[in-house]
C-alpha cells in the first residue's frame, strides 16, 4: 500500500482528509480531493507533480478501504489512482455501465 510508505506527516494529512471525506458523497469527495491533491506537487516538475497528486488520491482511497464502486465520480477518482487494482475496479464498473463509460471517455478526451 502506498499509504504505508508515506512519512508520518503525510499519513496525518491523508488521515485528516479521510476523516472529513467519510461523511460526504462521492461528488463532494471528488471536489475536495481535486482541490487538495494539487498542492502535493507544488514545486515539483510537471510529471512529478501529477504523480504526487495521484499518490495522494491513491492513499486516500486506500484509507477509505477502497469500497466497491457505486458512483461515476468514484470511478473517476479510482481511474486517477496509481494503484492498478483501483483502476481495474473502475474499468470493470465502467464496462458494466457502458452509457457512463461513453460519457467518461468523451470527458477524458476533451470532446
Amino acid at each position: 500500500m502506498l499509504y504505508d510508505r508515506l512519512n508520518a506527516d503525510m499519513k496525518k494529512t491523508v488521515d485528516a482528509y479521510v476523516g472529513r471525506l467519510k461523511v460526504l458523497d462521492w461528488r463532494r469527495r471528488g471536489d475536495l480531493l481535486a482541490e487538495s491533491a494539487l498542492p502535493f506537487g507544488q514545486g515539483l516538475p510537471a510529471a512529478q507533480a501529477k504523480k504526487a497528486a495521484r499518490g495522494f488520491v491513491t492513499a486516500v482511497i486506500e484509507r477509505l478501504g477502497a469500497p466497491e464502486i457505486t458512483d461515476p465520480r468514484q470511478a473517476l477518482l479510482y481511474l486517477a489512482s496509481l494503484d492498478p487494482d483501483h483502476r481495474a475496479m473502475a474499468d470493470a464498473w465502467l464496462d458494466a455501465n457502458p452509457e457512463i463509460r461513453a460519457e467518461v471517455d468523451r470527458g477524458l478526451s476533451g470532446d
